[in-house]
């Protein structure tokens, strides 16, 4: 009996779900949806461009290629929502919750993202052309591959971020906290990096011709294979990197640390990274050595730190 009252009961409430995820939307919405509960509800067949959806609930919805230009989404929830190739030119959301939204192949051209919260979002083939991303959180958020130049991403936070294969030639990143990002083959030539945290980050393969790093932090950084030739990296600590393989043929490493010496390593500022803090003593000691340059590829225009002896295992090139 107590076993047909569940299976009972476990069908209101599924009907109940569907019921209220295929109900109307309140009167007047859209446009007007200020502050509606539309959680779990599917809302493909609806227009909300120009639509007003400040501080609403739309957690876990499916806008799916739904049409929100110009809509106005500030304080909404959107959290783990379907944005999948939404219309989301000229959108404004401000201090919008997009945790874990999947917003791929959408377009935001346009859009107004300050202090967005898109930890863990999905944002692979996104247009983000023009898109203002102060005090965003993009920790953790899928960006690989996309098309990056000239989008302003300094004032973003970008902790792990996923920017495997991305285009950021040219782009200004100075001051910002990379670390644990990937950015395997990642296209960063030409790029302002001065001062960047790159702690354990993953830039294996990437292109870093004539960027210019003086002043970063790139502490246990994979470098194996990347194009620092004509790179700038006066003054960057690179103890435990991995250089092997990297070509360094006209960097400048003035002033860089190379060397581990545990009675003077500091890491200045960067001691702050949370990366750096939430370490514990072995992940410490298993990053703290030598930068690896096993077969680096250097020549007589690169410039080494004072009294630094170039190991036998990089390669000298003419």
């Amino acid at each position: 009996m107590a076993t047909e009252q569940r299976s009972r009961c476990l069908a209101f409430c599924l009907f109940a779900s569907v019921i209220a995820a295929c109900s109307s939307l309140p009167a007047g919405c859209p446009p007007d949806c200020m502050g509606a509960n539309l959680m779990n509800r599917g809302l493909t067949a609806y227009n909300f461009q120009n639509a007003q959806l400040l501080e609403a609930n739309l957690r876990r919805a499916n806008l799916s290629a739904v049409n929100l230009a110009g809509a106005d989404l500030s304080g909404a929830n959107l959290a783990e929502a379907n944005l999948r190739q939404a219309d989301l030119k000229a959108v404004r959301l401000i201090g919008a919750d997009l945790r874990k939204t999947d917003l791929g192949e959408a377009n935001l051209e346009n859009a107004d993202l300050r202090g967005a919260n898109l930890n863990g979002a999905n944002l692979v083939g996104v247009q983000l052309m023009g898109v203002t991303l102060n005090a965003t959180d993009l920790t953790g958020a899928k960006m690989s591959g996309l098309d990056l130049r000239g989008v302003d991403l300094a004032p973003a936070w970008l902790e792990g971020t996923q920017l495997a294969a991305a285009d950021l030639s040219g782009n200004n990143l100075s001051g910002n906290a990379l670390s644990r990002a990937n950015l395997s083959g990642a296209n960063l030539s030409d790029a302002q990096l001065l001062a960047v945290w790159f702690n354990l980050a993953n830039l294996n393969g990437a292109d870093l011709r004539r960027a210019i790093l003086n002043g970063s932090v790139l502490y246990g950084t994979n470098l194996a294979g990347a194009d620092l030739r004509n790179a700038q990296l006066r003054g960057v600590i690179l103890v435990g990197a991995k250089l092997n393989g990297a070509d360094l043929r006209g960097a400048d490493l003035n002033g860089a640390m190379l060397v581990y010496d545990p009675a003077t390593f500091d890491l200045g500022d960067a001691a702050r990274d949370t990366v750096i803090i939430q370490m514990n003593e072995g992940e410490r000691a298993a990053v703290n050595h030598d930068a690896d340059l096993r077969g680096a590829r250097y020549n007589h225009a690169t410039q080494w730190p004072s009294g630094f002896r170039v190991p036998d295992e990089a390669t000298l090139e003419d």
